[in-house]
């Protein structure tokens, strides 16, 4: 309900509340619910308080729904995801990972690294890693050999299978998990091959915008001082449209702003002060 507050600590509690007799737990962290339902609790994050802290409440009614259990197991799974974090004892904010989710640039690479953010799924992924998974019952046997619960070992297997596939990991096949080819990973892979080996061409197409104006490349503003950007302001810069084209100032407004929020996250300033951004009438006479 808006309006109502709630404290982490105080949601565990009434997770836990049921039956009297003392239940299991398991020894190894997984999500209750998949990945897609995360990808929803962050995006509603974002739409409701962009990069600043969002009151669980709040989240609750941009979600269109209550402060429930099942809510509560759905945050739990988004933080679980590396999504979100806590803020406060009744809030929660995008990390970076949860960022990345923002534009279809970044978006798949962040879903992969979400994934294996997740105790049970790492552990399975280097398990069967280059080997086909068992069928489903062989499977759940072997996520309580990593310290499910047996009376959880069904649902947390479904949950897997459907993050997994939501993730990308069951491109190549259900029956097997292969970590999807992204854009980072494609540059990652370009990097470390030897250079002798490939034409001077071969760096192209790498997730770089295709007709990147040269004032874009070669800044010292990266982290390693090689031109790559943070994956937020490479989906930022691949939005803007081509050269001569038409941009009306209300989108260019929309733009801007984003851009603002995005260096108040990535760049530290000492500064108390906020960017806004404005859109004003003026006469071509230059009167306003």
């Amino acid at each position: 309900m808006t309006g109502e507050t709630v404290s982490f600590d105080k949601a565990k509690a009434d997770t836990d509340k049921g039956d009297s007799a003392p239940r299991q737990q398991s020894s190894i962290m997984f999500p209750n619910v998949d990945l897609a339902n995360a990808v929803e609790v962050a995006k509603a994050v974002y739409s409701r308080q962009g990069l600043g802290p969002c009151p669980l409440d709040e989240l609750a009614a941009e979600m269109n729904v209550t402060m429930s259990g099942n809510f509560r197991l759905r945050t739990s799974a988004t933080r679980m995801f590396g999504f979100i974090e806590k803020e406060g004892n009744s809030a929660v904010k995008l990390t970076d990972l949860g960022t990345r989710l923002l534009t279809p640039e970044s978006e798949a690479d962040a879903k992969s690294a979400a994934f294996l953010n997740v105790p049970l799924y790492s552990k399975i992924f280097e398990t069967y890693r280059g080997k086909l998974l068992p069928p489903a019952k062989a499977l759940e046997r072997e996520m309580i050999s990593l310290g499910v619960v047996a009376k959880q070992a069904d649902r947390a297997r479904q949950v897997f299978q459907r993050s997994a596939k939501e993730a990308g990991f069951f491109d190549s096949g259900d029956d097997r998990l292969v970590r999807p080819r992204t854009a980072s990973s494609s540059t990652s892979e370009l990097r470390d091959a030897p250079s002798s080996d490939q034409p001077e061409t071969a760096a192209v197409d790498v997730g770089q915008p295709p007709s990147r104006p040269p004032y874009y490349g070669g800044g010292g503003g990266g982290s390693g001082g090689d031109g790559d950007y943070h994956p937020f302001i490479e989906g930022l810069l691949r939005t803007l449209p081509e050269t001569g084209k038409s941009w009306s100032h209300r989108d260019r407004a929309k733009w801007l702003t984003l851009a603002a929020n995005a260096f108040d996250m990535i760049y530290e300033t000492e500064e108390g002060d906020l960017i806004g951004i404005e859109i004003k009438s003026v006469k071509k006479n230059g009167g306003s």
